[in-house]
């Protein structure tokens, strides 16, 4: 039989040697002998000793005998190793160097090492289409608050697929990402790796004051060169301490990328998105590219996409965009959580519940000196049985037998209206009694949950039925001063009407009437088109070519950038 093999060598060799074949890793031409390797056997207690599953379960299909013969395929799947860091992964954790090192000999490798070679191909194959489409490391393990559905892949069936077609690209595509923010961070990826490399000296600003137009500082010269490096001005050889208006405007364009207020005057915001090198923001980008694995793939038609650091929301409805709305979030020791859900129902005229988060910090501390705080910040406090308690009988022993609830109102916490949605934290989207907030740049300020700038336009896009709840009815349901005239109305006729009887009968006795006071009252209002809500987090992206760059509210890029490459 050897010889058959010889013979059958031999005559390859004089039909190819005016063949060329480009190695992978070299130009160098060689001909490849590699069909007629000829697949192993593996011992199935080799296999076992792996304690892969996984692995166990791929080599069932093939009767326990390797499968990577194919010159062509390995050539695909070691290219894709090679590029992993365009998905700002490392080929190495795919085990790129030795792969290829035994795919450039393997026409000369012995039973055990094609063996060898064959398992650790699987298995490197197996994790890398696991990361491509999950993520290499779980938001569990990560900072931050995440409620986000475990995503699942069944790595051999589509690899045996892709297999038996000969279509692995296509395996590798669609196991990506589609987003479009993922694909804007591949394209910053390419974009930052096209900077000029950082200097060994690069230089931290620390200016004491804020510099404003035309005054001169010593670090204006450091702050053109970074201005210039970003391209956010253009060069020039002639470089001064002087705050000019080219300069100012450049920093202008500088600011709106960084999500600061383009107002040109150089203060702390500003500085600290300049003290940011381009390999911080690399590893910025790379860490954002993971967060989108994590991310559902379809976002669905009709969505709602919050940024939690871009304190943006937008609607989405067939990738038309709807209504956009500036928004609050939580502040750093309140985290706003990562989620994805449903929405499930609005509440008009919300009452609100004080949660134990704040009760504990915020509310016992100031009551315990001085009981007219709960009067102050209108809370009832309610027993048990849902009877109203006085504060002056309030005591801290016995502070958690109660709940403690604002009523409706335009000063309610919640404000007007709340979107609710399933989720383990217990938050949701609401209006606010603070509307002054939408007005700063930095609106990390409520206790984790979003607050809405539009909340009544937003409750009016969701419920989608003008026939009963267009705007003017909802703006008029939330609002005590229209009850109050309809009372008011309503009193005058009853007036009007026992003038009338007096006239006609004046010994007539009327009784005085008593009216309640008008109230607000919550409004349920359950939402039955199926609207998607992805709260999430990314502080990084291109938009219209520019590179866009958001403060990392809850500093969670470096954790999860640190995790990544450990």
């Amino acid at each position: 039989m050897k010889h058959i093999y010889l013979f059958l060598a031999i005559i390859v060799f004089i039909c190819c040697k005016n063949t060329s074949i480009k190695n992978t890793s070299e130009n160098n031409d060689f001909v490849d002998f590699s069909f007629l390797k000829f697949s192993v056997k593996i011992d199935s207690v080799l296999l076992s000793s792996y304690n892969n599953p996984a692995l166990i379960t791929f080599y069932k299909n093939y009767n326990n005998e390797t499968v990577w013969t194919s010159n062509e395929k390995r050539v695909v799947i070691l290219d894709e190793f090679k590029n992993a860091t365009n998905e700002g992964l490392l080929p190495n954790d795919y085990n790129y160097d030795k792969l290829l090192d035994l795919h450039n000999k393997f026409n000369s490798l012995d039973d055990p090492k094609i063996v060898e070679f064959d398992l650790l191909f699987t298995q490197s194959l197996q994790k890398y289409v696991s990361h491509i489409y999950k993520g290499k490391i779980s938001p569990k393990i990560t900072a931050g608050d995440w409620d986000l559905k475990e995503k699942t892949i069944d790595a051999n069936t589509l690899i045996i697929e892709a297999f038996e077609n000969n279509s692995f690209p296509t395996l590798f595509e669609n196991c990506k990402p589609k987003h479009p923010v993922y694909k804007s961070l591949k394209e910053a990826l390419r974009i930052l790796n096209s900077f000029p490399k950082d200097s060994v000296q690069f230089i931290i600003l620390k200016p004491k004051d804020k510099i404003s137009l035309n005054k001169s500082h010593k670090i204006v010269k450091t702050i053109k060169s970074r201005l210039m490096y970003w391209q956010d001005m253009k060069q020039n050889d002639t470089l001064t301490t002087i705050y000019d208006k080219e300069t100012q405007d450049a920093v202008k364009a500088f600011q709106a990328r960084h999500g600061l207020f383009p107002d040109g005057v150089i203060g702390r915001g500003t500085v600290l998105a300049m003290n940011f090198s381009r390999n911080q923001r690399i590893e910025q980008v790379i860490a954002n590219m993971e967060r989108w694995r994590w991310y559902s793939n379809d976002f669905g038609k009709n969505y709602l996409l919050i940024n939690i650091p871009d304190y943006t929301l937008v609607a989405i409805k067939n990738n038309d965009t709807m209504q956009k709305q500036r928004i609050v979030v939580g502040k750093e020791t309140r985290q706003t959580p990562i989620i994805e859900s449903r929405v499930s129902n609005i509440n008009l005229n919300p009452n609100w519940t004080v949660p134990p988060t704040i009760l504990k910090e915020d509310i016992y501390p100031d009551a315990i000196k001085d009981r007219s705080v709960f009067k102050k910040k209108n809370l009832v406090i309610l027993n048990s049985k849902n009877k109203e308690v006085s504060p002056w009988d309030w005591k801290m022993e016995d502070a958690k037998k109660y709940k403690y609830v604002q009523n409706p109102s335009r000063n309610n916490a919640l404000g007007l209206m709340k979107i609710n949605f399933p989720n383990k934290y217990s938050v949701y989207l609401h209006d606010t009694n603070h509307r002054d907030y939408f007005a700063y740049t930095y609106r990390s300020l409520s206790s984790g949950c979003v607050r809405l700038e539009k909340p009544l336009e937003m409750a009016t896009y969701l419920i989608n039925d003008e026939s009963k709840w267009d705007l003017k009815t909802i703006q008029d349901t939330t609002d005590i001063n229209y009850y109050n005239k309809l009372q008011k109305e309503k009193e005058k006729k009853i007036a009007i009407k026992n003038a009338k009887l007096l006239a006609k009968n004046p010994l007539l006795v009327i009784p005085e009437r008593k009216y309640a006071k008008p109230e607000l009252k919550t409004i349920v209002i359950n939402i039955t088109d199926e609207i998607l809500i992805h709260q999430l987090y990314w502080t990084a992206w291109l938009q219209n070519g520019k590179l866009q760059f958001r403060e990392d509210i809850y500093c969670l890029d470096f954790d999860l950038y640190s995790k990544l490459r450990n």
